[in-house]
């Protein structure tokens, strides 16, 4: 799904006999658990292989944004941010959906925002 030196345009998901091609713009967000990530995209999960570094390098700069250790977030579908405690935010999708924002996620979004 990337040519050398571009970032992706999609990712490419495995799930049995079946291959899953995701454009980024369908993704919400990725979170890592383990040595898989957890793409969600629209109200499916799908279960990646792979690092969530190492996902991250292949994505484009300034469209995903690691929020915190755990997630990278989509930009475009960020409805808004709340703050959930004296350093600590949540970003809500414009699904509902929330996510832990690190001090330093928090830092990275303001630059990008």
């Amino acid at each position: 799904a990337a040519v050398r030196g571009r970032p992706l345009e999609r990712i490419v998901v495995r799930a049995g006999a079946r291959i899953h091609v995701l454009p980024l713009d369908q993704i919400d967000y990725i979170e890592a658990r383990d040595d898989t990530v957890r793409i969600r995209a629209g109200k499916e999960d799908h279960f990646k292989p792979q690092t969530l570094a190492e996902v991250e390098a292949g994505l484009p700069a300034g469209r995903f944004v690691r929020v915190h250790r755990s997630y990278l977030l989509n930009l475009d579908r960020l409805a808004r941010l709340e703050r959930y405690a004296k350093d600590s935010h949540l970003a809500i999708l414009q699904d509902g959906a929330r996510l832990p924002v690190s001090r330093a996620g928090y830092a990275r979004l303001k630059a990008l925002l």
